[in-house]
Formats: C-alpha cells, sequence, structure tokens
C-alpha cells in the first residue's frame, strides 16, 4: 500500500510573534497602577476599563498591536476588498499563583489576541481546545501520540512580549498558574471596518 498523503484541511490559525522590544517604564508603571482598578473574573482579576488600549500611555503599544492585526488579516484572511481590523475592546487581567482564567471564547469579535507584559516561559501557558463536537465521543487517546488530529486541547508557552491572535470563536483557558511571578496580560477583540458583501448580490454591509 502507498503511503497515505494527510492534509491539514481548515486549520485554525494561531499567530505567534513578539513585539521585539522592551516595555518602557512608562508603560510598566501604567500596568501596574491598573491593579488598583480591577474587578473579579473567573479564576482571577481584570481591570475595570475594559478601553484599555485608548489610555495614551498605551499609545505604541497600540500601534503595534493595529499593525500586528493588519499583518493577520492579509496574510491569512486575505480580503479582496480594503478592509481593516480595528480594536473594540481591550483590558489587562492579572493572573496570580494558583489562580486561573476560565474557559471561554470571544462572541462579537472576528479576530481576539493577547500581549504578554509579565509571563514566564518556564510556567504560563495558553491552551486552546478543539472545535469539533465529534471528540466527545473517542477512544482513550495514547498520551504518548497525542498530535494534532487526536488531541482535544493543546498548549503553547508564553513569555513577556508575546502576541498572539487567533479567531475569537476559539475556545481557550488558563491552567491553575505555577511559579511566583503576576501573569500579566493585555486581551483584546477587534471587528472588521470597512465595506463587505456586494450592492448587485444584495449581501453589502458597511461598518
Amino acid at each position: 500500500m502507498r503511503e497515505p498523503i494527510i492534509h491539514n484541511l481548515f486549520p485554525t490559525p494561531i499567530y505567534i510573534t513578539d513585539i521585539d522590544r522592551k516595555f518602557t517604564k512608562k508603560e510598566l508603571d501604567f500596568v501596574d497602577n491598573q491593579k488598583n482598578f480591577i474587578s473579579s473574573n473567573e479564576g482571577n482579576v481584570r481591570t475595570t476599563d475594559s478601553y484599555i488600549l485608548n489610555q495614551k500611555e498605551l499609545k505604541n503599544i497600540k500601534q503595534i498591536i493595529d499593525s500586528t492585526c493588519q499583518d493577520y488579516l492579509e496574510r491569512i484572511i486575505c480580503p479582496k476588498k480594503n478592509i481593516k481590523l480595528y480594536v473594540t475592546q481591550s483590558w489587562l487581567n492579572f493572573t496570580e499563583s494558583n489562580q486561573f482564567h476560565h474557559r471561554h471564547e470571544h462572541p462579537n469579535s472576528i479576530i481576539s489576541g493577547v500581549l504578554y507584559f509579565n509571563a514566564d516561559e518556564k510556567n504560563d501557558l495558553i491552551k486552546f481546545f478543539h472545535p469539533k463536537k465529534y471528540l466527545a465521543i473517542s477512544p482513550e487517546i495514547d498520551d504518548k501520540k497525542w498530535n494534532i488530529w487526536n488531541s482535544k486541547s493543546w498548549w503553547f508557552s508564553v513569555k513577556t512580549g508575546n502576541l498572539i491572535l487567533f479567531p475569537s470563536s476559539t475556545t481557550h483557558q488558563v491552567d491553575i498558574k505555577k511559579g511566583n511571578n503576576t501573569r500579566i496580560s493585555l486581551a483584546f477583540n477587534t471587528f472588521y471596518k470597512g465595506k463587505l458583501g456586494k450592492n448587485d448580490d444584495l449581501t453589502e454591509l458597511i461598518l
């Protein structure tokens, strides 16, 4: 029998990059001060300000995120017309040792992202879950042979300066945190700006 070809059909694009610079003292002082303005989340805490990227102290960070979102759009979605992704909401998450971030997705958003202001590559990770419902009915998998086809979840280590983008419908979570550092992440949602569809097809949507 000839060796089969296995295609990765309709994969979920998880875009991982690094801002490739250190955070400034002004940025870090601002982020640290936000610990005084927090509300409870399921497993950890987040800022009460859910438009944190509108603050002047994060102006340069927002420019980096905007540019990265556009790169994701052009590399992966590849729209025919002049469409942009813009940040809708954004907030900071603070996760201490033995805390976690509940399993969730981001409704009313196209692409979501996370920028890490403080993360320990040895202990901090983000976990994503397989979207296919059929995996609820499956045999027990040999844990030494996990791969991208049989896994119900997959995780990536994260470190300070990492910026991750993913489809907002992708379910994800943060497991119980290990290590002594405070994991600080800036999460954000996006939506399209521009014209979708065609007038003649009665599918036009101007955003």
